[in-house]
């Protein structure tokens, strides 16, 4: 196999392996009622589905940052694939709450491995001039996954199949992908320098302001973010009545059979909305200004939250899926003005906000256990909390956004 040949192949397992990671992340907002329900267990159990599977990014995104350096992108993959199949099969076999809560922290730890992995990976598969475009790309088509995932489980429920059948279908797909990454001739992955993770510098940098601040937004965000869409299935159905099978259509139709619940339809929507709204704002940054969408998106965040907790049935499902887009630029925009406010350690910065992504394990949970023991009102304004505070960093926050490119660079290095 040529190696323009090779790299497109491995290109297009790298883009399958993003759409399956989506998959097996967004389902989460769907099922966790389901969980409870064929359990009998109390919201707060059944909330650490979200938590265990985040926790995963907090324990491992620098461990495998590292084990990429030291041993290899083809080792850290395979493992993260390895992990998810094993997972998804062993979730569908299992009828021990207990085993599904660990198959879906084993399922997070693949998912972790593989996203750790995978962007310097795609670097290595073309022009460094088009690194930018084909990430941009890959992370955009694997958002499909994201979006699909929380339809499936309806309508796997509206052919007579378990709920949990929808694993069955990931190990399969997992398993596919592990095997053709397996079969795959890699190229050698070299880190660059400023991607490499320094464990000695980790302990000063935890003591800089912009450090902490904006570990905290990534913390808070991606907490609300899964304390959001995990929970407006639940949300829809304790406050507005709404059935996991009602839907916007008639029994019978053909929209009835694509999308037979409303409530996981708006789950969807609110992360493909998301993915639009990231290939929106890309091109209006470099006119309106990173810091003036980032300050425009979280405060919108907020207005459609409160929509979605205080409106009507209709208003919250419109609202909810309305979160979804006005997130879009919150992750990015942290992550880029923290990068941009230190010249050096961008590999062990970049591990520390992958770890902080723990927020959706600990802040998740923490929906889940408010809505157990109060009402899923309450259980949203702790949502509501977090996302001020990110509309908050987004207008007094120190980071560097619109930060300006340097002098004396090509017009061709400052397309790239």
């Amino acid at each position: 196999m040529n190696e323009p040949y090779r790299n497109r192949y491995l290109l297009i397992i790298t883009i399958l392996m993003y759409i399956a990671f989506g998959l097996v992340t967004s389902v989460i907002g769907v099922i966790i009622d389901k969980f409870q329900s064929e359990y009998n267990l109390p919201l707060q159990i059944a909330a650490l589905l979200p938590f265990a599977f985040y926790l995963s990014y907090g324990l491992f995104s620098i461990p495998f940052g590292i084990a990429m350096d030291r041993i290899s992108a083809r080792f850290v993959l395979l493992l993260g694939m390895a992990l998810m199949t094993l997972g998804s099969f062993l979730f569908y076999l299992s009828d021990n709450y207990l085993i599904v809560i660990l198959m879906i922290f084993t399922i997070g730890v693949g998912v972790t491995a593989i996203q750790t992995a995978g962007n310097p990976f795609i670097r290595e598969l073309d022009a460094p001039s088009r690194y930018t475009a084909n990430l941009t790309a890959v992370i955009g088509i694997g958002a499909l996954g994201y979006a699909f995932s929380p339809l499936l489980v309806p309508i796997v429920q509206s052919y007579g199949f378990s709920w949990n059948s929808v694993y069955l279908i990931f190990g399969c797909i997992n398993a596919v992908l592990f095997v053709l990454l397996y079969l795959a001739k890699f190229p050698e992955v070299h880190l660059l320098e400023e991607e490499k993770i320094k464990i000695a510098q980790v302990r000063s940098l935890l003591r800089n302001p912009i450090i902490i601040t904006y570990s905290l937004g990534i913390f808070l965000y991606v907490g609300a973010e899964v304390g959001t869409s995990s929970y407006i299935l639940i949300f829809m159905s304790k406050v507005h009545g709404v059935g996991n099978h009602e839907s916007f259509w008639q029994p019978g139709s053909l929209w009835y059979s694509a999308f037979p619940s409303k409530s996981a339809l708006v789950v969807g929507l609110f992360w493909l909305l998301q993915a639009l709204g990231r290939l929106v704002i890309a091109p209006m940054m470099k006119h309106v200004g990173e810091k003036n969408i980032f300050i425009f998106h979280s405060f919108g965040t907020i207005v459609m939250l409160v929509l979605a907790i205080l409106g009507s049935e209709d208003i919250s499902l419109v609202a909810f899926a309305l979160v979804g887009y006005f997130t879009c630029a919150s992750f990015t925009s942290i992550f880029s003005a923290t990068i941009n406010s230190f010249d050096s350690n961008h590999g062990t910065i970049s591990g520390i906000l992958g770890t902080s992504i723990v927020g959706g394990a600990f802040w998740g949970w923490l929906v889940g256990a408010v809505g157990s023991f109060s009402n899923m009102k309450c259980a949203m304004i702790i949502n509501l909390v977090a996302f001020t505070y990110v509309f908050a960093l987004a207008v007094w926050g120190k980071g560097k956004l619109d930060v300006q490119p340097a002098p004396l660079v090509s017009q061709s290095d400052e397309a790239v």
